[in-house]
């Protein structure tokens, strides 16, 4: 199916349109095309990776672990509560957070983040309602998935990929 000229907007026109770090950054990554992988894959095989707190940094992107917001204490033991969607969502994405900022960067310089979620039908709008709070705007790509995790106490997990300046 083909749009009417009128109507059509490029992924270079939506991302002019925004005036986030992230936007600019893809901005000049969608100029570039394939190309624009090879600086990041030239700088890490002469430097090899860099392990950054939880996670790797390979150029100016780092790619997180998965980071759960169970309590600590339920972690050691498995009877405890571990925390409601919300809570863990919010311990998450406070971690991720503080990691981010550790390395001079922020939440405003994610581009991407996947999601895992105990209950993807009954737990997704009340996640939803706190990692908005941490992306209110110019949110990054994301993926939402369900799965089971080992410990029944985990209701979500969460990974990202930012750019690092």
């Amino acid at each position: 199916m083909t749009l009417p000229a009128a109507n059509t907007c490029t992924i270079l026109d939506y991302m002019k349109s925004a005036n986030s770090k992230r936007r600019a950054f893809l901005q000049s990554a969608v100029g570039l095309g394939a190309a624009a992988s090879l600086p990041i894959a030239t700088s890490a095989a002469e430097s090899g990776k860099l392990k950054a707190r939880d996670g790797i940094r390979v150029g100016n992107l780092y790619f997180s672990s998965g980071l759960g917001g169970m309590r600590p204490e339920a972690e050691k033991n498995p009877r405890l509560f571990g925390g409601d969607i919300k809570e863990q969502t919010q311990r998450a994405l406070e971690s991720h957070k503080a990691n981010l900022e550790a390395m001079g960067s922020s939440l405003d310089n994610v581009i991407k983040v996947t999601v895992f979620l105990a209950d993807v039908k009954t737990e997704k709008a009340a996640m939803n309602e706190v990692y908005f709070k941490y992306f209110p705007k110019n949110a990054p790509a994301r993926s939402a998935i369900g799965v089971q995790f080992p410990e029944s106490e985990q209701r979500v997990e969460i990974e990202l990929v930012a750019w690092i300046q």
